[in-house]
C-alpha cells in the first residue's frame, strides 16, 4: 500500500515581531536567532508551533488529551490507558505522538530501593551478588509511547536580521539599586515554516482535517519563553498530496530584494524541472495573486485566491484517495 504524506509551508505577513518576556542578555531581551545563508536570521521554535497547533484543538471544543488553563497543563489520561492504536486516540495524541517514560523512573526507584540504607560491608557484597545474579531476570517494564505523525520546523524570518532595538522604561515607582532601563531586540520581518503529515499514520482521518483549520487559523504562537503579538496565520501557503517521501517544498519562500516582496522562484524552477510534479501543488494566498502565482499555473501547479481555497482544495484532494479518509472532506463541508 502507498504511503501518502501531505507537505506544508507558511510564509506569514510582514510585521514586528519582540519579545515580551523571556532570555536577556544584560538589560537586552533577546530574539532567538539562526543562521541561514550565511546572514543572521531571527526564528521561533517548532516546539512553540505544535503548542499552539495544539491549543487550537481545545478552543475549537475538540476533545484533547492535554488541556491548557491559566498557565496550567492538566491531562484527561496522562498514562494513555485508553489509547487504542487500531480504534481511539484523542487528536492531539493522534497527531502529536506521545512518550510516557514511566517505565525508566520505576527501574530508578527499584535501584535506590536496593542500594539506599545503612548496611554493613558484608550485607552490601550479598547483595551485590544476588542482583548480579538476578540481571538477567529482572523485569523492564513498558514505555508507552506513540510516533508523532506530525513533523514541523522551526520558523525562520524571510528577512536578516538588522540589529533593531527598542528602547524602554519600567513603569511604576523606581527602587533604588534596581535597573529600570532595558532593551528589546525587534525585528520587522515575514516568518516561513514547514510541516509533513504522514497521512496513514493517523489513526482518526478526520483528525487531518482539523489539523489544516488549525494551521490556517492558529492562535498567537508563543517564543520559546516568550509571547509577543504577531499574526502567524499564513498570507501565503503551498501544500503537496504525494507518494514521495521528501517534502521538496520546505521553506521555499524567498524575500526578494529588488522588488521587496516575496518570491517562489525556487518552487517554480523545481516543478519546471520536473523535481516536483505540478499536478501535486497547490499554492493560495497573496502570491497566487501575482506575476509569479500566474507562472506557477502555466507550469500545472493549482493555483487559489486564498488561503482557506488551499486548505478545501488539500481536503477534497484528501477525501479522494479511499474511502477511509472521506471522513476529511465531510468536516470540510461544515
Amino acid at each position: 500500500m502507498a504511503t501518502h504524506y501531505l507537505y506544508g509551508t507558511i510564509v506569514t505577513g510582514e510585521a514586528v515581531a519582540a519579545n515580551n518576556r523571556a532570555d536577556n542578555i544584560g538589560n537586552t531581551t533577546t530574539l532567538q536567532k539562526v543562521f541561514l545563508h550565511d546572514d543572521l536570521h531571527t526564528s521561533v521554535s517548532a516546539e512553540a508551533i505544535r503548542f499552539a497547533l495544539r491549543y487550537r484543538f481545545q478552543l475549537e471544543g475538540l476533545s484533547t488529551n492535554r488541556t491548557y488553563e491559566d498557565e496550567k497543563l492538566s491531562y484527561e489520561d496522562e498514562k494513555r490507558t485508553y489509547f487504542d492504536p487500531k480504534g481511539k486516540a484523542l487528536i492531539d495524541d493522534d497527531l502529536m505522538g506521545f512518550m510516557d517514560a514511566e517505565a525508566a523512573k520505576k527501574e530508578r526507584e527499584d535501584e535506590e530501593g536496593e542500594d539506599g540504607g545503612d548496611e554493613g560491608e558484608a550485607d552490601a557484597k550479598a547483595k551485590g551478588k544476588a542482583k548480579e545474579k538476578g540481571k538477567k531476570e529482572k523485569s523492564k517494564g513498558k514505555t508507552t509511547k506513540r510516533p508523532s505523525p506530525l513533523a514541523v520546523g522551526r520558523a525562520v524570518s524571510l528577512r536578516p536580521y538588522r540589529g533593531e532595538l527598542s528602547f524602554n522604561c519600567v513603569s511604576g515607582t523606581k527602587e533604588k539599586g534596581s535597573l529600570s532601563l532595558y532593551n528589546a531586540e525587534i525585528h520587522t520581518t515575514e516568518y516561513q515554516y514547514s510541516f509533513g503529515l504522514n497521512l496513514g499514520s493517523v489513526i482518526h482521518k478526520e483528525h487531518i482535517g482539523h489539523l489544516l483549520d488549525a494551521v490556517a487559523d492558529p492562535p498567537q504562537v508563543a517564543g520559546n519563553h516568550a509571547r509577543f503579538a504577531y499574526d502567524f496565520s499564513p498570507a501565503s501557503i503551498v501544500l503537496r498530496l504525494t507518494n514521495a517521501h521528501s517534502s521538496r517544498i520546505q521553506n521555499c519562500f524567498d524575500h526578494d530584494e529588488k522588488t521587496r516582496g516575496i518570491t517562489t522562484r525556487r518552487l517554480l524552477e523545481r516543478v519546471r524541472s520536473g523535481d516536483i510534479p505540478g499536478s501535486e501543488v497547490i499554492l493560495g494566498g497573496e502570491i497566487a495573486r501575482s506575476p509569479l502565482g500566474a507562472e506557477l499555473r502555466a507550469a500545472g501547479v493549482t493555483v487559489v485566491d486564498g488561503v482557506h481555497a488551499a486548505v478545501r482544495e488539500a481536503k477534497a484532494r484528501i477525501a479522494r484517495i479511499g474511502v477511509e479518509y472521506a471522513a476529511v472532506k465531510a468536516k470540510a463541508d461544515r
